[in-house]
């Protein structure tokens, strides 16, 4: 007998020689098929020693999104979004037709990590064009109107595989389901920011009156903004300043080095989380489908509830209060099998709840934690630091089968309310002036520091503008870390 998932139980993976009356390994399973008909589990055997390689899959395609976020951020701005998204889908649907066709499990993973990668892509590239086509008084409705997508394929995902109940036609649905993106391609324009900022005046002008009459709009209205604008464009960009920051310039002052030391680990801890919570929901006991979906359903209330937080309670106390109650509700989990396993998955799913909106909050809040001059750098090395959490997150379950099954939950709760608590390290930064400059972000102390010195018409300015290239930064940044993270 051994210990499986805290009970005394007969080994899986060992039985007795009849000859010499030890034990020896399992050379071949009988599989459990009342949930499932087909998984990759079965499909190569991943259990007993190779059971870690489970883990391993989803850590390979966790990696296949940091990977997307370097290549395809830095290529979108070269070569345009649509161009990136061609390219993404490509992958994706070249990967993901190949994943049916895997002989083996290294094969499988290497096209998952593929198929990752294209998936990254395409959503990150998207959600940037979206952003950047749509007016600044649409941006927010779109914005959340884009994590409701995310969400609803999540459930629809949790109804396809209760259907279907094989990994091999689950996926052939998805890649079928993916083709309609390949129409969506031939009828998505090229961004006209993007086009303007590169001087494709010529492109960008048919885009846009295009746009104007579809929308009935004055064409003589937007013909003289049109050539405002290309003017501006047209102005030959002196060097910024922007360009020479570095992820180093974040550590050389020690007020900002303590913030951006907190806001990293803020990070990790909540890729880390989430992740952990919504790829191991079978481990919580019950029906597998019910509880896949629960955790996709109150996502939607998360993610409307982040918005309202941050503008009731403040970043702060908000992104804090979010992350003690997930950590507690994670640690109310452990009291709870058996008879009272609904409770276990009602704490579970109300912990999901309260990471998921703390995701939202923590993006608006790290763009604004950062000086201008640092901004893009520090939002965007914190999603590369989350990355590094959704990797490792795969790994927690085989934490709980070597111990215990309460364990991952009781170093969920840990780590949540240790961010809950460094947190407040910070300061708030609703309805303040923005820093500029590494010394404004090193004495900037919440919305009573003193504005940084300019005149009044400049900082009014400085800080519409700074407020509309956070937003934007914001919008970018969640897609670019995954869709989470």
């Amino acid at each position: 007998k051994e210990n499986i998932l805290g009970e005394e139980r007969y080994s899986q993976c060992r039985m007795y020689n009849i000859s010499t009356n030890a034990t020896v390994s399992c050379n071949s399973w009988e599989y459990d098929h009342s949930h499932y008909r087909s998984t990759i589990v079965d499909e190569w055997d991943l259990v007993c020693s190779r059971s870690w390689l489970v883990s391993l899959s989803q850590s390979v395609y966790m990696a296949g999104y940091m990977t997307s976020m370097i290549i395809f951020g830095q290529l979108s701005d070269r070569v345009g979004r649509r161009m990136v998204i061609c390219i993404a889908l490509t992958i994706l649907l070249t990967a993901g037709f190949s994943t049916l066709l895997s002989q083996s499990f290294v094969t499988f993973i290497t096209l998952r990590y593929f198929v990752s990668l294209g998936v990254s892509g395409v959503g990150a590239t998207s959600f940037v064009l979206l952003m950047e086509v749509v007016g600044p008084a649409k941006r927010s409705f779109f914005g959340l109107a884009y994590e409701f997508g995310w969400a609803t394929g999540y459930l629809v995902l949790a109804l396809v595989a209760y259907i279907i109940k094989s990994w091999f036609y689950v996926q052939l649905v998805a890649m079928v389901a993916a083709l309609i993106l390949v129409v969506g391609y031939w009828v998505l324009p090229e961004s006209p920011r993007w086009l303007m900022a590169n001087k494709k005046f010529s492109r960008a002008r048919k885009i846009i009156m295009n746009a104007v009459e579809r929308n009935e709009m004055d064409k003589e209205d937007a013909e003289l903004k049109f050539e405002l604008l290309k003017k501006e464009f047209d102005k030959e960009q002196p060097k910024s300043v922007f360009s020479k920051v570095t992820v180093f310039d974040l550590l050389k002052m020690p007020v900002l080095r303590k913030r951006t030391l907190i806001v990293y680990f803020c990070w990790f801890v909540n890729s880390f989380t989430y992740y952990a919570m919504s790829l191991n929901t079978n481990d919580l006991g019950g029906n597998p489908y019910i509880n896949f979906a629960i955790a996709g359903a109150v996502e939607f209330p998360a993610y409307a509830i982040s918005i309202l937080m941050i503008q009731k309670m403040g970043r702060r106390w908000s992104q804090s209060g979010c992350m003690l109650l997930a950590g507690l509700a994670c640690l109310v989990t452990i009291f709870f099998s058996g008879s009272t396993l609904w409770l276990k998955i009602t704490f579970a799913m109300v912990g999901k709840f309260l990471i998921t909106a703390s995701y939202g909050i923590l993006y608006v809040y790290s763009a604004e934690i950062y000086p201008t001059v640092v901004r893009n750098v520090g939002v965007g090395s914190s999603s590369t630091i989350a990355r590094f959490g959704a990797i490792i997150a795969p790994f927690v379950k085989e934490l709980g089968h070597a111990t215990h099954p309460s364990v991952p939950f009781g170093v969920y709760g840990a780590i949540c309310i240790t961010s809950g608590l460094t947190v407040l390290l910070l300061p708030e930064t609703r309805g303040a002036l923005l820093p500029d400059t590494l010394a404004e972000g090193e004495a900037f102390k919440g919305p009573s520091s003193p504005s940084p010195k300019k005149s009044s018409k400049e900082a009014k300015g400085t800080s519409k503008n700074e407020r509309e290239d956070s937003s934007r930064e914001e919008d970018t940044s969640k897609r670019e870390s995954a869709s989470k993270g």
